[in-house]
């Protein structure tokens, strides 16, 4: 079951989240038929965005993080929420497996170079909207340099897909940490030092180590003393419905429908995020010119 741990330390500003998702990235792998290096790009995104949602208070928050490198992925966008539910909808899933001179999946040649753009609608009249340059495309380094740019927080990010040779996911996941104002600067150093030692996320994750265990290795080395405030269980999520789409199919306008009925076809509707079909019979789609 994927699950992402929120705490902070007991007597210092930082706060930290630590995600598995590996049953999420799953999901979005067989929705999306990616292959494997997309796998490891829009999962590592995916992860992202999870962790980013439950940062909101709102229930009806949205987060959205759309990727746009040149890349041959194309376009990424993840949409999450409040509970740790979240969705996405790739350009291109199909792109040959790439992989770099470490012999590990090539994420920064999917994504290629581009911008980040990170979207807040927590029912404002406009919602917050940032874009950064992406300055590795490996993903982590790009929210933190988000962070760091665009609200000033000094973040620590490391994210992780380990893919199957069947193209299947063996475990996803990360964590992230950020510095609030007015920490002791001995707890910057040791944060930076310590997670500079820290093994992979994936290595930690396919060993079987629990959050709580990955959180403890963190900060036990320096006898930090720390709370786990929630533990909140994320998922691929897409609440597409037949009404949303009903709206949709409205929308198109007098002109468009008439075209539509012209045609005397029955008209199928493709969510993007969950591959369902919505199927509209010519005299449904007449029903809504009257």
């Amino acid at each position: 079951m994927d699950n992402i741990l929120r705490g902070q330390l007991n007597d210092y500003p930082v706060r930290f989240f630590c995600a598995n998702t590996s049953a999420s990235v799953e999901a979005l792998r067989q929705i999306h038929n990616c292959t494997a290096t997309a796998s490891a790009a829009v999962g590592r995104l995916l992860t992202a965005a999870m962790i980013m949602g439950v940062m909101m208070k709102g229930e009806n928050d949205k987060l959205s993080l759309i990727i746009k490198g040149d890349g041959p992925i194309g376009k990424i966008v993840v949409t999450s929420d409040s509970c740790g539910r979240a969705k996405c909808d790739i350009e291109n899933p199909d792109i040959d497996v790439l992989v770099n001179d470490a012999g590990k999946l090539d994420v920064a040649k999917a994504v290629g170079s581009g911008k980040l753009t990170i979207i807040k609608d927590i029912g404002l009249k406009t919602p917050y909207n940032s874009t950064t340059e992406l300055i590795s495309s490996e993903i982590a380094e790009d929210i933190a340099y988000y962070y760091a740019v665009s609200e000033q927080i000094p973040t620590v990010c490391s994210l992780g897909v380990l893919v199957e040779k069947d193209s299947s996911i063996a475990c996803a996941g990360g964590y992230l940490i950020q510095v609030m104002p007015n920490c002791d600067e001995e707890v910057i150093d040791y944060l930076e030092n310590r997670i500079n030692e820290m093994p992979k996320i994936t290595e930690m994750l396919n060993h079987n180590m629990s959050g709580t265990d990955i959180i403890d290795k963190i900060f036990s080395e320096g006898n930090y003393k720390y709370t786990i405030e929630q533990n909140i269980e994320p998922k691929y999520y897409c609440d597409c419905n037949y009404d949303k789409a009903e709206v949709i199919i409205k929308s198109l306008g007098v002109k468009e429908l008439g075209d539509i009925i012209e045609k005397n076809e029955d008209l199928e509707l493709k969510c993007h995020f969950c591959n369902k079909t919505y199927n509209f019979s010519i005299d449904r789609i007449k029903a809504f010119l009257n």
